[in-house]
């Protein structure tokens, strides 16, 4: 069974228990519990019919995916706030904290159920704030002897298309410019659904930035769930962004010489039965590799972070975790990657896994930021 099916059965079985709990809060208010029941229902299924139900791009069809996709976060953060609760009720049981005679224990589950709706909306609408506001982090690395100084800005996880629109990614292009990189990847996740994606926006929001070692990306896993990860590597080149899938290549010369690899991402495995590139076999088309010190490799799903340190990686660009995006998904990213986001270090390679410079599925972020990365490749002596 796949993790998909496990997770549509999980969402179904949240979203009736739900329902049924909403039903029995609610008696005794007539028409208002059919009323909030239906409304429930109704939009626990849009969400499932989001990929094959809804086509184009219209307004009607992107009010429909932020109402589905917001449904999501109101339903993780009413079953917080309703557990929270539940833990309360229970210890009130045993400790008598707060006495509730019989005839007004209606108004007191009335007042539950609006409460936990409201905080629930209330987290959900703060998460959507959240995400309007991308942070650049900037980050200082010793350059390895003989590599010269340079700027890269790196993003993971834009997921553009219905939710994040061209104009978002135009706004992180007005953060970026003034940075000035030499150097712009992007770690994957660049495209999520093909109906929202528009390449010739994109592209002329890059065109404002035209870094002199340009622009490269590597595929994450959501290039193949959007569909075909050649018609989605085809729609980046339009964009502008040139692809590197299990493929390297040299830039520059003499100092500023940057050996670039870009993996395919772990997905060409399960959606098209093929195995990935060994990095040793990239790097053998390379015969200048072993003596070029600056090596980048961009891998949007950061495990086995060995690989990199031991093919001998100044620097590994990864995506994918998001940081959990919605509390407490966090702690199980955290549990799952060896850095699912930050900086770390093995040996001489460098990492930074990102927590995305957009969203998937809500359009709502409750750990960290959504953020843009700008590395500066620093003599030593500068740190």
């Amino acid at each position: 069974m796949s993790i998909f099916l496990v997770l549509k059965w999980l969402y179904f079985f949240i979203n009736v228990g739900l329902v049924l709990r909403l039903y029995v809060a609610l008696r005794g208010t007539g028409a208002v519990r059919v009323l909030v029941c239906s409304l429930a229902i109704a939009a626990s299924l849009i969400f499932p019919f989001l990929r094959t139900g809804i086509e184009g791009n219209g307004l009607g069809a992107r009010v429909l995916t932020f109402i589905g996709t917001f449904w999501l976060s109101f339903v993780l953060h009413t079953l917080i706030a309703w557990a929270l609760v539940g833990i309360f009720c229970f210890l009130n049981g045993r400790f008598h904290w707060l006495v509730i005679s019989p005839e007004n224990l209606p108004r007191w589950r009335y007042a539950a159920c609006a409460g936990i709706a409201a905080t629930a909306a209330l987290l959900s609408f703060a998460g959507w704030v959240n995400t309007q506001l991308p942070v650049v982090r900037e980050v200082k690395l010793a350059a390895p002897a003989g590599a010269a100084p340079f700027r890269i800005v790196a993003l993971s996880d834009t997921h553009l298309g219905r939710l994040v629109s061209p104009a978002y990614f135009s706004s992180l292009v007005d953060l970026i410019e003034p940075l000035t990189p030499d150097l712009v990847l992007f770690a994957g996740d660049i495209i999520d659904d093909y109906d929202g994606y528009d390449a010739a926006a994109i592209h002329a929001s890059l065109q404002r930035l035209a870094p002199r070692f340009g622009v490269w990306a590597a595929l994450g896993n959501h290039e193949y769930i959007a569909g075909d990860p050649l018609r989605s590597r085809d729609l980046l080149e339009k964009s502008g962004i040139r692809v590197l899938r299990d493929q390297g290549v040299e830039l520059g010369e003499g100092k500023e010489k940057i050996l670039l690899v870009g993996r395919d991402d772990r997905s060409i495995e399960r959606f098209l039965k093929q195995p990935r590139k060994p990095l040793s076999a990239i790097l053998a088309a390379f015969p200048n590799a072993a003596s070029t010190p600056m090596k980048i490799l961009i891998d949007h799903q950061p495990f086995h972070l060995e690989e990199a340190q031991e093919a001998g990686f100044y620097l590994q660009l990864s995506g994918h975790t998001h940081n959990g995006q919605i509390f407490p998904f966090n702690f199980i990213v955290g549990h799952l990657y060896e850095n699912a986001h930050g900086y770390s270090r093995r040996g001489a390679t460098h990492y930074w896994v990102s927590s995305g410079a957009g969203t998937w599925g809500p359009r709502i972020r409750t750990t960290g930021r959504t953020e843009i990365l700008a590395i500066d490749i620093v003599p030593e002596t500068a740190n």
